[in-house]
């Protein structure tokens, strides 16, 4: 790791993520999340020749407070590291673009219930993703989460949301997210899950609890990341950019009120990586194989 090993540490001083503020019972005030983990990913073959293969980790902690039983607030810090590992000769492995980027979050979460029915949230973002060596300003980029959603039911909750990001050299990206909260039955749901780690936007994630205790989840979303390159590679001050589809099953267990440990297995698809030179324009492109990949996560309430 070339960053001081205090640096985790320091950047996570504060985190709610948006389903953190959702969660947070009415009146209790002021509540504190700590969540972390990593995956490992197996090479991935690209289609020009060589290999990937990237490892992530991720640590965040974060405050959330219920000023009424109507409207939360929350805000988040996290970091984490992405890294990639080229092998082989291949046209865009061979480049060695790129190897250890950073990413660093900070984000508010806002959750207003303004009648019976409707629920509103907004999760504006700040974040900086840079590799090992690049300034992480020239990373930064900006964005906002938001939707309004509807109770049909005591069982189900939905509605529409977008997405909203400022992008790296290029001009700001719209997406569709849904909000969901939909108890199937009193052991299965469907609901809008929070990403791991670099993940931009929230996915959709069917659970089933077998018991009190244990816990099995579906889940998946597609995932953009876009990163400032430093100044040593084959693209100075370039942008390195990696898009796939995680599909993933997750076994969670309960550690009583304290939190929750999970074991996550799955698989990336439609992996495509970008080489793009300090304005935007595109220097190299390669597709890559599906990729297994497995870790765990957890989470901490006090």
């Amino acid at each position: 790791m070339r960053h001081p090993p205090l640096l985790p540490l320091l950047a996570v001083l504060l985190l709610a993520t948006a389903t953190g503020a959702l969660a947070q019972p009415p009146g209790r005030g002021w509540g504190f999340r700590l969540e972390g983990g990593g995956v490992f990913g197996a090479d991935a073959g690209l289609n020009d020749g060589g290999d990937v293969s990237i490892d992530e980790w991720s640590v965040r902690l974060g405050g959330r407070n219920a000023l009424t039983p109507d409207l939360r607030l929350g805000l988040s810090t996290g970091f984490g590291e992405q890294r990639y590992r080229f092998t082989g000769a291949g046209d865009f492995s061979g480049l060695r673009p790129w190897d250890d980027i950073r990413d660093v979050r900070l984000s508010g979460s806002i959750f207003w219930k303004p009648t019976d029915r409707w629920e509103l949230f907004a999760v504006p973002t700040l974040r900086w993703d840079a590799e090992t060596g690049a300034s992480l300003d020239d990373g930064r980029i900006a964005g906002l989460l938001t939707a309004a959603s509807y109770k049909f039911s005591d069982r189900l909750t939905i509605g529409p949301g977008v997405g909203v990001f400022s992008e790296l050299e290029q001009d700001t990206d719209f997406f569709p997210i849904l909000a969901v909260d939909w108890r199937i039955t009193d052991r299965l749901s469907l609901t809008t899950g929070p990403g791991f780690a670099s993940s931009r936007g929230p996915g959709l994630t069917l659970n089933w609890a077998a018991n009190d205790n244990w816990s099995v989840s579906l889940g998946g979303r597609y995932q953009k990341d876009r990163f400032r390159l430093d100044d040593r590679g084959v693209a100075p001050g370039g942008i390195g950019q990696f898009t796939s589809t995680p599909i993933y099953m997750a076994v969670s267990r309960k550690l009583g009120k304290i939190g929750t440990l999970r074991a996550v297995a799955g698989v990336k698809l439609n992996g495509s990586l970008r080489l793009e030179d300090a304005g935007g324009g595109l220097l190299e492109r390669s597709d890559a194989d599906d990729a297994p990949f497995a870790g765990a996560t957890f989470d901490l309430r006090f």
